[in-house]
C-alpha cells in the first residue's frame, strides 16, 4: 500500500511539473495587448484544466500517510498554490466575456476586406452596363466573337453580375454568422468550464486545510 500512495503522489508532482511547463509554454512570449491571444490562452488553459485537477488531487491524496518532513513545506505550498489557481480561472472568467465583442469586430473587418471589393466590383460592372450604348454592346460582342442580340447580351451579363452580387453578399452574411456563433459558443464553453475549474481548485484548497 505505501508504494502504491507514493505511486500517486510521483505521478501527481509529475503532473503539476507538466502542467507548469504548458503555462511557461503559452505565455512567452506574452501578447496581453492583443485580445486574440488572450482568448485563445485562456481557452487553452480551461481545456487543460484536468490535468493539475488530478495532480492536485493525486499529490494530496490520503493526508499526512507515509509523508516526509521536508514534504509538509511542499504540501503547504501546493495547498496555498491550489487557492491562487482558483482564483485566476474565476479571474479568467472576465476575458471570456470582455474580449468576444474585440474579436468580433476585428473578424467582421478581415470578412469585410475579403468579399467588399468583390461586391463592389460587381456593382459597378452592373452599372457599366446600364450605361453602355448598343453599338458599344455590339463592338463588345464583335471583340470577343459572341454572336446573338446587344439587348439580350446585356441583360444576360446584368444578371449574372447580379447573380455574382447576390453569391457574395450571402457568403458574406453566413461566414459572420458562423464566425460569430464559433466565438460565441468557444466563450460560453470556455467561461463555464474556467468557472467549475476555478471552484474546484478552491475546493482543493479548502479540504487541503491539514496541510497548512
Amino acid at each position: 500500500m505505501t508504494s502504491f500512495l507514493v505511486l500517486f503522489r510521483v505521478v501527481g508532482y509529475g503532473l503539476l511539473l507538466l502542467t507548469l511547463f504548458d503555462v511557461v509554454s503559452a505565455v512567452i512570449p506574452p501578447q496581453f495587448s492583443n485580445p486574440g491571444w488572450q482568448f485563445q490562452t485562456a481557452g487553452g488553459f480551461v481545456e487543460r484544466s484536468a490535468v493539475p485537477l488530478i495532480g492536485f488531487i493525486l499529490v494530496f491524496y490520503d493526508n499526512l500517510e507515509f509523508r516526509k518532513k521536508r514534504e509538509l513545506i511542499v504540501l503547504r505550498l501546493l495547498s496555498w498554490v491550489a487557492l491562487l489557481t482558483g482564483v485566476f480561472y474565476l479571474a479568467l472568467v472576465i476575458v471570456f466575456f470582455i474580449t468576444p465583442p474585440t474579436l468580433n469586430d476585428l473578424a467582421q473587418k478581415q470578412i469585410n476586406a475579403q468579399f467588399e471589393p468583390r461586391i463592389a466590383q460587381a456593382k459597378q460592372i452592373q452599372a457599366q452596363l446600364k450605361t453602355l450604348q448598343p453599338a458599344q454592346i455590339e463592338a463588345a460582342m464583335k471583340a470577343n466573337r459572341i454572336a446573338g442580340d446587344p439587348q439580350a447580351f446585356r441583360a444576360t451579363q446584368e444578371q449574372n453580375a447580379a447573380t455574382t452580387e447576390k453569391n457574395l453578399t450571402l457568403q458574406s452574411t453566413l461566414t459572420s454568422n458562423s464566425q460569430r456563433l464559433t466565438l460565441i459558443k468557444n466563450a460560453v464553453k470556455w467561461a463555464l468550464g474556467a468557472l467549475v475549474s476555478g471552484v474546484l481548485f478552491i475546493r482543493i484548497w479548502a479540504g487541503t486545510d491539514w496541510a497548512r
